[in-house]
C-alpha cells in the first residue's frame, strides 16, 4: 500500500492509501483520519463504502465527518 496524501485536518490526519486490487484488476484508493485523539489512546473506528457513484473523497467532503470525529 502506498499513502499518495498527508494532510492536517481537525488538528488530526488526512491520509489517502493507494493499493492494487488484483481481483477488480485497477487500482483502488483507501481514506484514513486519525482524530487528534489517536496520539494518546486508541479509538474507534468507523467504515465507509462508498458506492457506484461515489469516490474515496465525497464522504469526507461532503458529510463533514472529519470535523465530527475530530470532535467526538
Amino acid at each position: 500500500m502506498q499513502r499518495i496524501e498527508h494532510r492536517a485536518c481537525f488538528g488530526g490526519w488526512q491520509d489517502v492509501h493507494r493499493h492494487r486490487s488484483d481481483t477488480l484488476d485497477c487500482d483502488m484508493n483507501i481514506g484514513v483520519y486519525l482524530p487528534p485523539q489517536a496520539a494518546d489512546h486508541k479509538v474507534p473506528a468507523l467504515y465507509w463504502l462508498s458506492g457506484l457513484t461515489c469516490t474515496d473523497e465525497n464522504f469526507m467532503q461532503k458529510a463533514g465527518a472529519l470535523r465530527v470525529a475530530a470532535a467526538l
